[in-house]
């Protein structure tokens, strides 16, 4: 189910429908995927962001309130904090420890004076079919 939704996401940003962004700690990950062909790949779906989030102090003391109070591990909570610094309204991810957290970490966010909400591929393109209204587990 995440593959086919991470498919309709794409086909979405290809149509101009949903706007990609991407960050410094994003790069850093696809540019430690061992397989050439998968990072390639991977390169390729990037190419299609519209913005780039550059690592700086903000993020970085954002980032570690974020270990501190969700006890995410560093990695996430710069992905996390990129997409505050960047003031962007949902990070996808399919890690099930980081989408677990959501409560969490959206009042922790939220505290810091960001809007970012953590979802899984499905949820989110579910939140987007009902106009952005949440339903149950959304």
């Amino acid at each position: 189910m995440e593959t086919d939704a991470f498919l309709d996401i794409l086909e979405r940003v290809e149509e101009d429908k949903i706007t990609l962004v991407s960050s410094d700690i994003l790069s850093a990950e696809v540019g430690e995927i061992a397989n050439l062909s998968k990072r390639r790949l991977v390169e390729l779906y990037l190419s299609h962001c519209a913005r780039h989030i550059t690592v700086d102090l903000q993020i970085v003391q954002i980032a570690n309130q974020l270990v501190r109070q969700c006890q995410l591990k560093p990695k996430d909570a710069l992905h996390i904090a990129s997409a505050c610094h960047g003031h962007v309204r949902y990070l996808l991810t399919c890690d099930d420890r980081v989408t677990k957290k959501r409560e969490l970490v959206s009042n922790t966010t939220s505290q810091l004076g960001f809007e970012v909400k953590v979802l899984n591929p499905v949820k989110f393109l579910s939140l987007v079919e009902t106009g952005g209204r949440e339903g149950k587990g959304a």
